[in-house]
């Protein structure tokens, strides 16, 4: 039986809130550690559905927002059980919000301000999403003052021996999600705008003892500048051996851009010990991976990986033969090719979020599909072609939610032909660069027009 069919941690929370509660958590970017961002627990909006999608509310979170939110459901707040989300936005507030939009409680989590464009007003706070703990009842996220928060997620009340600090140095930052597996929390460092210093690298945080237990840097050498990690869904980590999977950006300076392991994508072990990695090679100048590695296995094939690089290729690795380069490659975009790929289960397909056109058109903006052959290899099954823009999505109920960075519209799909069911319109009056969360019956958006935006049916 392949691995997407075994149980995982917060699968089998959720088959135990869809006992007592009828519904289920979003616990971290992605739905799970393997970054798939498969929810096989919405059963509420459906293909046949969808297009009946409306605007339900909209709260103001007073700037910027890259973060998705998470969910966690029947928190105790007051003595009443209560769905609430959780979502930061980039002037450092951190926000616990009910599901009909209405605020519980906030927290100032930092920030810093830096010549560097990458927000439209300079300011740096809370960037990626955070994590829902159950079993510790804690909510975790990454501040802009280079520290890692835990929160009670009814009160919003620091827990003892918390904040953790993870740098201090203004440069770097916290693009990807952080990814929590058993007494695990891993920190991925990036940095703003590609300014030096920073050190690309992983930080595995001890939640228990709250102390940095072990770091991993992408160049090997705690000197040299650069390596940097900046997929959405930070490293993912595969629940059955706790391996930790990462994809780099570029060493910087003096270095050549593609030093290993930047530029890489490497298998580490839980307590970050290196175990395997590979390096394509750059053909464009600045050629990260602007991805996570999306873990999977097709019944009948071995454990592997999908992961893309800006130069327009999509990379499918069996995770145990890394070293080995890639089973195959495919250019299926131009420049600028970042975002994080999905799997489903359900459909044994993976869908690849696409920026731009490649050259020749062969693959278009939007969402590409693909299929797994009998020799393990992708094969396209579909491509959209509404001339919008893919960045990052989420499959649930046979539909691909996705979003298209600067136009501003959510898009769904079906995702067993690609066919075109809803799009949010005008609702949105700014970019959304997010992750779409569907749970529950809703589904949940933040943008750059500063507002968290609900729709359901």
């Amino acid at each position: 039986m392949g691995a997407t069919t075994r149980p995982r941690a917060a699968v089998l929370w959720c088959l135990a809130l869809a006992l007592l509660l009828g519904a289920c958590d979003w616990t971290t970017w992605g739905v799970s550690t393997d970054r798939q961002s498969f929810n096989p627990f919405e059963n509420t909006i459906t293909p046949n559905n969808v297009g009946a999608l409306r605007h339900l509310w909209s709260l103001d979170l007073g700037t910027n927002v890259n973060a998705s939110p998470v969910l966690a459901e029947g928190v105790d707040v007051n003595g009443t059980k209560t769905d609430l989300l959780f979502i930061g936005n980039e002037h450092g507030a951190f926000f616990a919000i009910k599901t009909d939009g209405t605020p519980v409680w906030f927290r100032n989590v930092g920030t810093q301000t830096l010549n560097c464009t990458d927000t439209p007003d300079q300011v740096y706070g809370v960037m990626s999403s955070a994590i829902f703990d159950r079993a510790s009842n804690r909510v975790f996220v990454a501040g802009g003052d280079g520290q890692l928060y835990a929160f009670d997620p009814a009160t919003g009340a620091t827990v003892p021996g918390w904040p953790v600090r993870f740098t201090s140095v203004a440069t770097e930052s916290v693009f990807g999600s952080p990814t929590m597996l058993g007494n695990h929390i891993y920190v991925e460092v990036a940095s703003h705008c590609d300014q030096s210093p920073y050190k690309g690298r992983v930080i595995d945080i001890d939640p228990t003892n709250h102390v940095v237990a072990h770091t991993w840097y992408t160049l090997g050498n705690p000197n040299l500048d650069g390596g940097g990690i900046w997929g959405y869904g930070g490293v993912s980590v595969d629940p059955a051996d706790g391996d930790v999977y990462a994809a780099t950006g570029n060493a910087a300076g003096a270095t050549p851009e593609s030093t290993p392991w930047a530029e890489s994508v490497v298998r580490l072990s839980s307590s970050l010990t290196f175990k395997a990695g590979d390096t394509p090679g750059n053909t464009i100048e600045d050629d990260d991976f602007g991805s996570t590695p999306v873990l999977f296995q097709k019944q009948g094939c071995p454990k592997q990986l999908v992961a893309e690089q800006k130069n327009g290729t999509l990379y499918l690795y069996d995770r145990d033969n890394i070293a080995n380069g890639p089973r195959q490659s495919l250019v299926v975009a131009s420049p600028e090719f970042i975002g994080v790929p999905a799997y489903s289960p359900e459909t044994q397909m993976v869908y690849v979020p696409i920026l731009f056109d490649t050259a020749d058109h062969s693959y278009k903006r939007g969402v590409a599909a693909f299929t797994l052959d009998a020799n393990c290899k992708l094969q396209r099954a579909w491509n959209t072609n509404t001339l919008a823009m893919g960045l990052n999505l989420s499959i649930a109920k046979g539909v691909v939610y996705y979003t298209g960075g600067f136009g501003g519209v959510v898009r769904a799909v079906d995702a067993r032909t690609g066919a075109p069911l809803w799009n949010s319109g005008t609702t949105v009056s700014g970019p959304v660069l997010a992750q779409p969360v569907v749970i529950n019956g809703r589904l949940y958006v933040g943008g750059y027009d500063h507002y968290l935006h609900a729709w359901g049916l």
